[in-house]
């Protein structure tokens, strides 16, 4: 495989990212990942209006770097002869030496992939965690950083349980998000999904699910929902760019995950046509 980091190709056991690049040293980094179906990324649009987003936060001046990413990406996939893969977008602040002020620093750029995974048909089990556990980053709005400590720590706990996946719990008793994919509830004809003023990243393949939800006819909310609530719920699923539309249980819960089947078939109807 060809890597592109920063503004060469090579192959992937020769890529190496610099000791002193801040993203390395600090995580002082956003990413992006990016399905590709049928050689074709998957509203890639979307994911650099995100990462555009994050960069304003973060107050990093790359945008002659993003205006780059979707010729890089279309490269990316030729040299590597890409038919379906999760690519992933990394922009750092760049190298700064010892003493080196990072303002005078540019940001870098990084691009790899991986293979799309093996997606169970599910339900998955999952585990709902207490974020007070965890170092997480909590904050609205919500960015895509290079700092994922709490939630990989969370993902091992959940591991080490037999859960597929944890889903975060705030302090006040609110369902947040899982470590590395969004939460979703369906009760009735309304599609429920945790609130984005709760700190939860606000995923492509999230809002993508709420549009094929209302194309259904479905009522679509942003809500508050309670850990003490999941079990009067008729459905549960995760999402993310890689599993899609995953139906989840937990101990207790039980449903026919009608309306989850239907939105997977076409979220993946919808990976499969390119739009």
């Amino acid at each position: 495989m060809m890597i592109y980091t920063n503004g060469r190709w090579v192959p992937a056991a020769e890529a190496v990212v610099p000791f002193y690049d801040q993203g390395f040293l600090y995580g002082d980094s956003l990413f992006e990942t990016i399905r590709v179906n049928n050689k074709s990324p998957f509203r890639i649009e979307k994911h650099l209006e995100r990462m555009q987003h994050g960069m304003e936060i973060i107050r990093l001046d790359g945008t002659h770097l993003l205006d780059q990413v979707p010729e890089l990406v279309r490269t990316f996939i030729d040299k590597n002869d890409i038919v379906s893969a999760l690519v992933r977008v990394m922009i750092t602040r760049g190298v700064a030496l010892p003493g080196q002020s990072t303002e005078a620093v540019g940001p870098a750029i990084y691009i790899t992939s991986r293979p799309l995974p093996d997606v169970p048909e599910g339900p998955v089990p999952v585990i709902f965690l207490e974020e007070k556990n965890y170092p997480l980053l909590r904050f609205y709005p919500a960015i895509k950083s290079g700092n994922y400590l709490g939630n990989m720590l969370a993902k091992k706990d959940a591991d080490a349980a037999g859960a597929f996946e944890p889903v975060f719990v705030d302090r006040e008793g609110y369902v947040t998000e899982c470590a590395i994919r969004n939460a979703f509830f369906v009760k009735g004809n309304v599609l429920l999904t945790p609130s984005v003023e709760l700190g939860v990243l606000p995923g492509v393949i999230r809002d993508t699910i709420m549009e094929l939800a209302r194309n259904r006819g479905m009522q679509v909310q942003e809500a508050w929902i309670l850990h003490a609530e999941v079990n009067e719920m008729d459905e549960a699923f995760i999402s993310s760019t890689g599993v899609g539309v995953l139906p989840v249980k937990w101990d207790g819960f039980h449903s026919d995950y009608t309306h989850s089947r239907l939105l997977r078939t076409d979220l993946q109807n919808l990976f499969n046509s390119g739009d």
